[in-house]
């Protein structure tokens, strides 16, 4: 029902503007004429004058069935253009329809995403202190394994200063003795 009204609209306003169009079309054909109409006071008219005047009344009258087809193009253009705006504002008509929709639809999926981010801040902030706790455990037991490491190699490098020094004190009494 409300389409039909809508069609009955649409149909009135093109009526409309067709006739402000012919009344416009007609104005200036009025116009057009009365200069054409003007008589400016000139000498008698030659042959050559007269040949032109009547080029001028054809060129004239080619140029008023040239407006009238422009005129006929414009006037169907703007039919098909005023079906094509009938049907743009039909389907705006049920914008709040596909609005509504829109939201029934995707509220769900909205719903879910914020769950989802609750979640993972739920998660983080349960397991943080636990990983905080383990990863600070981790870097403590890698420290005591390097000073182990470095208490071993410092054990170790004395021990080697310590087998060379005793292999250079034995052979240096190994030479008093010789001598």
């Amino acid at each position: 029902m409300s389409r039909s009204n809508d069609i009955k609209k649409t149909n009135l306003d093109k009526k409309t503007y067709f006739q402000s169009q012919t009344n416009q079309y007609n104005k200036i054909q009025n116009f057009v004429s009365s200069f054409s109409s003007l008589s400016l006071s000139s000498p008698p008219p030659s042959q050559f004058q007269r040949n032109k005047k009547l080029e001028i009344r054809k060129d004239s009258a080619e140029q008023k069935i040239e407006n009238k087809r422009s005129l006929d193009n414009t006037k169907e253009n703007i039919g098909k253009h005023m079906d094509y705006a009938t049907i743009i504002q039909y389907s705006f008509l049920n914008t709040d329809k596909l609005i509504d929709y829109y939201r029934q639809t995707t509220e769900p999926i909205r719903e879910t995403s914020l769950d989802y981010i609750k979640l993972q801040k739920d998660f983080i902030n349960a397991f943080q202190p636990k990983w905080l706790e383990h990863m600070k455990t981790n870097v403590d037991n890698y420290l005591v394994f390097q000073d182990k490491m470095i208490m071993l190699y410092n054990q170790m490098y004395n021990g080697y200063l310590k087998n060379i020094y005793d292999i250079k004190i034995n052979n240096e009494k190994m030479e008093e003795s010789t001598i």
